[in-house]
């Protein structure tokens, strides 16, 4: 994922929302309400003791606190954040189904008509950039039925 670091964060208090931007040039609005944020900030920037990959906030009565780069991204329903997730949790999942199978993954990786290497790169969680119908098609060979489902975000 591009959207690691923040390069900006400014307060407005008058909207109470954070505008952030990344260092990949995304710039999004994360409204303190979905952070739980009751009172009104006083300082936020970005927190550059993990290398800008969270920013912290300051309330009036001094409390500070901090939020993690994801988390706007999942607030805001970013569709890159999302599309990740999803194959995240995907991938996941089908390490779950290969384990219960006992199928090896060089029998995987002969039914699927590739390689041992191809497959690793298929089941890697951190590799998005794979396709979600190729993940359906390891879960079918594994005896598993893929379903849609969508739901309103919160």
């Amino acid at each position: 994922m591009k959207h690691k670091r923040f390069k900006k964060v400014e307060i407005d208090n008058k909207k109470r929302v954070f505008h952030l931007r990344y260092t990949s040039g995304l710039k999004i609005e994360c409204p303190y309400s979905a952070l739980g944020i009751r009172s009104k900030v006083v300082e936020a920037a970005p927190d550059s003791e993990v290398g800008r990959h969270s920013f912290y906030f300051v309330l009036e009565n001094g409390k500070k606190e901090f939020v993690p780069f994801d988390q706007p991204l999942h607030i805001a329903q970013n569709p890159e954040y999302v599309k990740e997730q999803t194959l995240y949790e995907v991938t996941k999942q089908l390490h779950e189904f290969i384990k219960k199978s006992k199928v090896s993954k060089r029998e995987l990786a002969r039914r699927l008509g590739t390689s041992l290497s191809q497959l690793a790169r298929l089941l890697d969680t951190t590799n998005y950039k794979k396709e979600l119908s190729r993940l359906i098609e390891l879960a079918a060979m594994l005896n598993y039925e893929f379903k849609w489902q969508f739901k309103r975000a919160a």
